[in-house]
């Protein structure tokens, strides 16, 4: 089960970055609506040929106007890059939730809009027009009402959210990473708590005083806002954010942990806590850093694909850059069934 708040967000962000696609798209469903023709004035029209000849002329000359106006958004973009947004989108839409399968009744209209939009691009004919903007409406009604429900939860959970003490800041943590064991999940907090402490040290913070608090823990793909004092927060996130690249390479298995580190060391977050570290007497803060990013980073390299801090994807694998979700999902069956069997076990004895 994917935490709805995570996903929320994911979906509006992966909307925003495709927005180049989704402009068109609702451009020219806002100009569908105008071939809506109000019912009373067309029986409100004289019923002699002088009046209908002119009333039929008038609504012509207003559909030929909207469909110059859809054309001139349909020519605002080329058909060759048109392909290449409509397949980036549906690639996207898969990698963050395969039910948006080829099956599925927006990715099959997506898969169709390219076609349709070079036959507008190239024809005149008020057909290609007519089909393009069915398309678009199509389109945009399906990803509006999945927008709204994806902000109404977001909306919800935040008005929810506990406020924070004074001079705490939430630390927000999402992944796309199934964590089924207690074990396996105290070590991701185990982990995220280390890192909090030591900065804390850098910063000359008594952590004692000023601990890591746990305001809100979902699990599937998991997600938690931790409360943390704001100083320290703001450097976890920055560290994050600057090393999520690095990770991704380290996962993926084109840089080495001796590699990581190395460029780790050279992110600006990672520099700045040196810095402060050594501005208040402590050596080697590195050591301790790694000591207490290396659970943390040795944990995400099982199966993660996303990462989120705060509002930012700072990690994303490619396709064919993870294991797939027939993999992910066999090791959590296999894992299931041997839970049962020794639960049966048990229960014959």
């Amino acid at each position: 089960m994917k935490n709805l708040y995570f996903y929320s967000k994911q979906f509006i962000s992966l909307l925003e970055k495709h927005n180049e696609l989704l402009d068109l798209i609702y451009s020219i469903s806002e100009f569908k609506d105008s071939f809506n023709a109000d019912p009373k004035e067309i029986i409100q029209v004289p019923n002699n040929q002088g009046r209908l000849s002119t009333a039929y002329t008038e609504l012509q000359q207003t559909i030929r106007n909207i469909n110059e106006n859809i054309l001139e958004s349909v020519r605002s973009i080329r058909p060759n890059r048109i392909y290449d947004i409509t397949n980036s989108f549906v690639q996207d839409l898969n990698l963050f939730d395969t039910t948006y399968d080829d099956d599925d009744s927006l990715i099959i209209e997506l898969k169709e809009f390219p076609e349709k939009h070079t036959d507008a691009y190239s024809e005149k004919q008020a057909e290609q027009i007519f089909k393009i903007s069915d398309s678009c409406h199509l389109i945009t009604k399906t990803l509006e009402d999945l927008k709204l429900k994806s902000l109404f939860i977001i909306n919800e959970y935040e008005k929810e959210s506990k406020s924070s003490p004074e001079d705490y800041l939430p630390l927000k943590i999402g992944s796309d990473q199934d964590i089924p064991l207690i074990h396996n999940f105290v070590v991701v907090f185990k982990g995220i708590d280390d890192l909090y402490n030591f900065i804390c040290y850098i910063h000359k913070i008594d952590s004692n005083v000023n601990q890591l608090l746990v305001n809100h823990i979902s699990t599937g793909t998991w997600y938690t806002e931790l409360l943390g004092i704001k100083q320290v927060v703001i450097s976890i996130e920055n560290l994050l954010k600057g090393i999520g690249g690095f990770l991704r390479d380290l996962i993926t298995g084109k840089i080495n942990r001796e590699k990581f580190e190395n460029e780790c060391k050279k992110a600006e977050a990672f520099i700045e806590l040196i810095a402060k570290a050594k501005e208040h007497g402590i050596d080697n803060a590195e050591l301790g850093l790694f000591k207490s990013l290396n659970p943390l980073v040795d944990n995400f390299c099982k199966d993660t694909t996303s990462i989120d801090i705060g509002s930012e994807e700072i990690l994303k694998l490619k396709k064919n850059q993870k294991l797939t979700l027939i993999e992910r999902k066999s090791e959590r069956a296999s894992l299931l069934e041997k839970i049962n069997l020794s639960l049966e076990e048990q229960n014959d004895k």
